[in-house]
């Protein structure tokens, strides 16, 4: 249902989005002259051309941000992202290719070949432009034999089932892959390498974001193994898993002598973007949460209670971070739906109809929902019931979508193009609308 509070909450998503604009935040990120250009302010000659390799959930469009950027100086470039994500983008001397996520599937294995060949067939002076954004650690794969691509689809589904993050479960993929923790740098050898970044990781870690393709990483000998087994996972896992982790010592990667890394945009920046919005209506907001994690339910509950402490002239509050779940039931929600869910239970414990909470994808995909989360209030919980839904059990059962869906608090975006984490807000509906239509 409509309201002036949804209204305002769905307004401060898309300035979110737009804060974090991939294909702008690339373009800011380039100036580019005759003979070279600055990338994040760092001089590198391109006389020789560019080649550009952008993996994740906004390939594409930090790959626009790059062909504006540079133009005729691309001598050749490959795109790889999620399926959806591609849309109907043409880009010259770009080939785009789209693939499985979360689970990798062939077709990521075929185009992290296919981009590997791009760069071992470049002018030896030729700088490399990699764009990251999340999603890339299961779009650019190519397995450490004797793992095979079920092997890794097998232990990264265990992992997000167990409810691990994104960190841990890089940990694990890292050395199970050729292409991770700087394996690309195997292709790339000694021609001058940048690293543009769209962050999905909270703290921005650049060794876990997609798994850090470009960035050499040296992980605690034993570290992916000691995962497996605070999950429960030793004995779940294939057997080339194990094998791999047991007898792999990590080494680290050698770096070109040219190399940069840069973060072009992240949750922070998102994060900023509600708050402008919010300021600019005459709103008083306070952001309580940055870079937060937990599991959703757990934190939904917690969020509301930043709402019932709150002092009465706030009218708003946002955070960051994103959740995880830890998979009990076969049911269909994500963290999002859950968190919303949870959070709009305890608002109705307290008795509080005034506050209307969010928590929302700034991809536009909160897990296997196909939204981008959901908008609720404690009012909401009232219309579940009374359409027979046992919402404790609903949680259980990780089924938070269809009572969302039936009373209307689902917000569907679609594929919005970029990936900065999650969003977690609340708005007063008495700070936005008048008390006698409340």
């Amino acid at each position: 249902m409509n309201s002036p509070a949804r209204d305002l909450i769905e307004r401060a998503y898309w300035a979110a989005v737009e804060e974090v604009d991939p294909l702008v935040a690339v373009l800011e990120a380039i100036d580019t002259f005759d003979s070279y250009a600055l990338f994040d302010g760092k001089r590198v000659e391109i006389s020789t051309g560019v080649v550009v390799v952008a993996i994740g959930k906004a390939a594409v469009t930090m790959a626009q941000g790059a062909a504006q950027a540079l133009g005729d100086r691309i001598t050749r470039g490959i795109a790889i992202t999620k399926d959806g994500h591609a849309g109907s983008v043409a880009l010259d001397r770009f080939e785009i290719h789209e693939a499985s996520h979360p689970i990798p599937d062939e077709r990521g294995v075929a185009a992290t070949r296919r981009a590997i060949e791009l760069v071992e067939q470049a002018d030896p002076d030729a700088v490399v432009l990699c764009l990251i954004s999340g999603g890339g650690s299961a779009l650019f794969e190519a397995p450490r034999p004797p793992v095979t691509l079920a092997d890794l689809a097998r232990v990264t589904d265990l992992m997000l089932r167990a409810g691990a993050s994104i960190g841990e479960l890089n940990q694990v993929r890292r050395p199970l892959s050729l292409v991770k923790g700087g394996g690309l740098l195997t292709a790339i050898g000694n021609r001058p390498v940048v690293t543009l970044i769209l962050s999905d990781v909270l703290g921005n870690d650049l060794a876990t974001i997609a798994s850090g393709p470009t960035v050499p990483a040296q992980d605690a000998p034993g570290g992916a193994l000691a995962q497996l087994e605070r999950f429960g996972l030793l004995e779940k896992a294939p057997q080339s898993v194990i094998e791999v982790l047991s007898h792999r010592s990590e080494g680290r990667q050698a770096r070109p002598e040219v190399f940069i890394s840069a973060v072009v945009a992240d949750n922070r920046d998102a994060v900023h973007g509600v708050r402008v919005l919010l300021e600019s209506e005459g709103l008083a907001e306070r952001a309580v949460w940055i870079d937060a994690e937990g599991e959703a339910a757990e934190m939904g509950r917690k969020w509301a209670e930043e709402c019932l402490r709150c002092s009465p002239e706030v009218g708003a509050l946002v955070g960051g971070g994103e959740m995880t779940v830890t998979v009990t039931g076969d049911g269909i929600g994500g963290r999002n739906t859950e968190f919303a869910l949870a959070a709009a239970m305890r608002l109705h414990e307290a008795g509080d109809t005034d506050w209307v909470i969010a928590s929302l994808a700034t991809d536009g995909q909160d897990g296997p929902t196909g939204v981008a989360g959901a908008i609720l209030s404690a009012v909401d919980i009232d219309r579940m019931r009374e359409l027979g839904y046992d919402l404790e059990r609903v949680l259980v059962e990780n089924d938070s979508l269809r009572p969302i869906e039936a009373v209307g608090g689902e917000f569907n975006t679609g594929p919005t193009g970029t990936n900065a984490n999650d969003l977690y807000l609340a708005v007063r509906r008495t700070a936005v609308q008048p008390p006698d239509t409340v």
